[in-house]
């Protein structure tokens, strides 16, 4: 078998030059040829069409053949891992592998070694080379040319010094129209839409690549370990600076706008709706309204599931501010209050940069873009460096500024969770009342995570904000807590115990109970569950 790639061809390391080599070598030692294979194909893996041949050949006559040979082992494979696989695999077909000018007895153990050198060098190499390739790609970019495939609107040529530029084609107007109508507010959608009718069909993904990419005003992106940055290129640019930074503006305010939006769970009257158990089935609760003779507008919460209860969504919002009243605190509870806080800003505070360190760098940058504009006029550097550079120092400068704006503004949010916290604690049913259906909604689900059950009689919840109960538990006293009667009109759920000595199977263990004390309303509960309670 004799191989080559492109660039191999190229340097004069021919076919013809290999066959000869193992055709000499057979006649040589007596050797009978029964077929030869000539690829022109890279041997990074082993899915080259000749090779897929050369298998095929060999199962249709096993037995037949029992000598592969190549003139060296990179023309076999340049692939270490797959290399072993296809060796072992030809091995068991009775077929051994040689290269006639690095001969290896792979029936010797320490031979193997000198064959994983042969075959890792050109591994290497490969390797190598294409490190040397994503460098040349980076320098390239650098200097403000864009590799690889032109973006709609622009087309791939060579400069006078038969370098890859990209310069506009007929599309370019096409892609100018397009931030023009994006400016307008017009919605890529009806952009698109508009396109299509004039016999122009761009995909969403492409049309929403083409409404982000800088390289319409210009400039190329570089990458790097830390994330890249833009240079300006050598190519026209197709939109305006100040369009195409607009436009990026309302592109960024809808992604906000649809980022933000949340369906409407309920409405102000059944706000409840979601966080709610069934008193009997412990099945989410919802909600929905009722038309009286009246013609008045009733709501009511209940379950689907099991149909046992229903209960007025006024009388529910009462028992609901009834509950949180008793969630005041005073004393010490304020203390620890800001203990947590401040512990949290300081866990916070260790996660990010220091301000004064963010600071320093930015001076430092800025030192640099100072010294990079005398550079220029003393003729250091020359003009393709100076914005190479530049525009380089001017993108970390931007990121530094923005962390050190989002470090000051984390710092403040704190500071406000400091302050107005304690307030919001002490006066919580108050607060509760005049908040609207959102932010009810993220009380009750912060203070019950795993919802709670609600009852005219007594209401019960599984589990308790565990920062919320400390708080609770230290003015109301831990002896209470201990008791179990923090609450008056709210029971954290007791786990029902196994009883005798009955298997496991024959009974649940811990499993939380959804009856009220002392009983359940409906009378369906009334069964021998009732009698694990107090």
């Amino acid at each position: 078998m004799a191989r080559v790639s492109s660039d191999e061809q190229a340097k004069g390391y021919s076919l013809d030059f290999q066959v000869d080599k193992l055709s000499s070598h057979c006649m040589r030692e007596g050797i009978q040829v029964v077929n030869i294979y000539r690829e022109d194909h890279s041997a990074k893996n082993f899915n080259r069409p000749e090779f897929k041949k050369l298998l095929t050949y060999l199962k249709a006559n096993k037995g037949k053949v029992d000598l592969l040979l190549v003139t060296t082992w990179d023309r076999f494979s340049r692939n270490v891992t797959e290399s072993y696989a296809v060796l072992d695999n030809l091995k068991q077909m009775g077929i051994e592998v040689q290269a006639i000018e690095q001969p290896l007895d792979l029936s010797i153990p320490e031979n193997m070694l000198i064959l994983g050198v042969y075959l890792n060098l050109p591994d290497i190499d490969n390797k190598r080379r294409s490190i040397k390739i994503t460098e040349g790609v980076r320098a390239a970019a650098a200097s403000g040319r864009w590799m690889g495939k032109a973006p709609y609107g622009y087309k791939n040529t060579k400069d006078e010094h038969s370098k890859p530029i990209i310069i506009p084609n007929e599309k370019a107007t096409i892609v100018k129209n397009i931030f023009l109508s994006l400016l307008k507010g017009i919605s890529q959608a009806e952009v698109r839409e508009s396109l299509k009718k004039k016999g122009i069909n761009i995909p969403r993904a492409t049309f929403s690549v083409i409404a982000r990419n800088r390289v319409y005003i210009g400039e190329i992106h570089v990458n790097d370990q830390k994330g890249g940055y833009y240079v300006k290129g050598l190519h026209q640019s197709i939109v305006e600076t100040a369009v195409f930074e607009k436009v990026q503006a309302l592109l960024q305010g809808n992604y906000k706008v649809m980022q933000l939006a949340k369906p409407k769970a309920c409405n102000d009257q059944l706000h409840l709706r979601g966080l709610l158990l069934c008193e009997c089935c412990g099945r989410q609760l919802t909600g929905s309204a009722s038309r009286s003779k009246t013609g008045d507008r009733h709501y009511y919460y209940h379950c689907n599931h099991c149909g046992q209860q229903r209960i007025r969504a006024q009388k529910t919002h009462e028992i609901m501010s009834n509950i949180l009243s008793e969630f005041k605190v005073n004393g010490q509870a304020k203390k620890l209050y800001e203990t947590m806080v401040k512990k949290l800003l300081a866990k916070k505070q260790t996660e990010v940069r220091p301000i004064a360190k963010i600071q320093a760098e930015i001076k430092q940058v800025q030192s640099r873009l100072d010294a990079l504009d005398d550079n220029l006029m003393d003729k250091v550097i020359d003009a393709a460096g100076y914005a190479k550079t530049k525009a380089r120092y001017t993108t970390e400068l931007q990121k530094l500024q923005a962390e050190l704006e989002s470090q000051g503004s984390m710092q403040s949010e704190f500071q406000k969770f400091l302050k107005t916290g304690i307030h919001l604690l002490e006066n919580l049913p108050e607060f509760y009342r005049e908040s609207g259906m959102e932010t009810k909604r993220e009380v009750v689900s912060s203070i019950f995570p795993e919802k709670l059950v609600i009852s005219e009689n007594k209401s019960r919840t599984p589990k308790i904000n565990e920062a919320v109960l400390l708080i609770t538990a230290m003015d109301k006293g831990f002896s209470e807590k201990e008791k179990g009667q923090l609450f008056k009109n709210l029971e954290l759920s007791r786990q029902v115990e196994a009883t005798g000595f009955e298997p496991v199977s024959k009974h649940d263990i811990q499993k939380l109970s959804t009856c009220l004390f002392p009983y359940c309303l409906s009378g369906k509960c009334r069964n021998e569950t009732n009698q694990h309670f107090p």
